[in-house]
């Protein structure tokens, strides 16, 4: 049996946040290459290439909402990979940039850095939005259950990280030690040249349908296993289209609990969504479990193993076990049944007694006409059989 289980992100919960962050990113990009050209400094032109990767990464958020609802006939599961191919370009172009900025290391200008002190103004006042932003777009994240938009933010706070690294190279050069701007611009290059590996290596895996990284898929088979109703992972496998995570997984269910089966995959596409971030489908095939042993029932009316014609007041249980693949009988055994005294409900306890005893099968010659036993058979999945012979030994020499 298989299930499946999809989510759209919220385009004017999330999406609107997005937005914002992309506006943001793409204002401050702009701002940092101007004071480039306002004071020629190589740090600056290397962290207006590192916000330009945030400018990408922004922009990719917003195509992945987009691309999350459009499907048609001849791209039936979607469109997220355009994400993945616009990434490989724009990471072709983050290393081009690269270039260029450890030209402009190695070889400076001749001219001095001008401007130093405004420049050192702006760029304080412009961590007062990254600061804030941060903050406002990770409540949102958490308000909207929203892993992209939490690593967003977390992302934005690490951006403090380079631009004091610019700062410091600036404020450097302003007491005449230039190198220090040099510096500075090596260090941000180093992050700039990562985002883009990062970037492109990303968009890689996914294009070829590569798995997700084992840790994921150790975090998913976790929260599986996690679940009491699931006896088995037969099989988890996860892979990226876009920022997305698409997976499948195959349990096997306890054969008491397939009545429950929807509910259990509902329980377990809500815990996977939770804890791992971006998860778009999760495809579940469930079976129930695989058993090498069959366990079975019938009431007696004498030791000699005549079958009674009643349940609850038979006196005997006789049970016994048969070996899934070879039919082997591997125990055989007959009880008093202990609720024979009783006036009342021995049907019904007798069933619950059966139930603990781990029968698979009953046989009986009485109809139960939708009597207590039926449900606690039916509750427990216990297959009801008539039996058509009257003595024990026929009946477990035909099974």
């Amino acid at each position: 049996m298989k299930i499946e289980h999809s989510e759209k992100l919220d385009a004017n919960g999330g999406g609107r946040v997005a937005a914002y962050s992309f506006g943001l990113n793409f204002v401050l990009t702009l701002a940092k290459y101007l004071l480039f050209l306002l004071t020629g400094s190589a740090a600056l032109l290397a962290e207006t290439v590192h916000s330009l990767t945030d400018v990408v990464g922004s922009l990719l958020v917003l195509g992945g909402i987009y691309l999350a609802g459009k499907k048609s006939a001849q791209f039936p599961w979607g469109l997220y990979k355009a994400e993945n191919l616009a990434a490989l370009l724009s990471a072709g172009f983050i290393f081009v940039s690269s270039y260029e900025i450890g030209c402009t290391i190695l070889y400076p200008s001749a001219g001095s850095m001008k401007n130093l002190d405004a420049t050192l103004v702006l760029l304080l006042l412009m961590a007062l939005p990254i600061y804030f932003f941060s903050r406002y777009e990770r409540k949102k994240a958490l308000e909207l259950n929203s892993p992209s938009l939490l690593a967003d933010a977390e992302n934005w706070r690490t951006d403090l990280a380079p631009l004091a690294i610019v700062m410091a190279g600036i404020a450097g050069s302003r007491f005449s030690y230039t190198f220090f701007d040099r510096i500075a611009a090596f260090v941000v290059l180093l992050l700039v040249v990562k985002a883009g590996y990062e970037i492109a290596r990303d968009a890689a895996r996914s294009l070829l349908d590569a798995s997700v990284d084992n840790v994921t898929l150790e975090n998913m088979a976790n929260i599986v296993k996690g679940i009491p109703a699931i006896k088995k992972v037969v099989s988890l496998s996860a892979r990226n289209s876009g920022r997305y995570i698409f997976a499948n997984i195959e349990v096997q269910l306890s054969l008491k609990r397939l009545k429950e089966a929807h509910g259990i995959v509902d329980k377990m596409e809500q815990e996977i969504r939770q804890r791992i971030p971006n998860v778009e489908k999760v495809t579940v095939h469930y079976e129930p479990e695989t058993k090498d042993r069959t366990r079975y029932a019938v009431m007696l009316a004498t030791p000699d193993g005549t079958i009674s014609e009643h349940f609850g007041a038979a006196p005997l249980v006789a049970l016994w076990e048969i070996k899934t693949a070879d039919g082997k009988l591997l125990f055989r055994e007959i009880m008093e049944n202990p609720f024979t005294t009783m006036e009342k409900g021995k049907g019904i306890k007798l069933a619950e007694f059966l139930v603990d005893r781990g029968i698979n099968v009953l046989y009986t010659r009485e109809d139960f006409g939708g009597k207590g036993p039926a449900y606690v058979f039916s509750d427990s999945e216990i297959e009801v059989r008539a039996a058509d012979v009257v003595t024990l030994d026929k009946l477990v020499a035909l099974r």
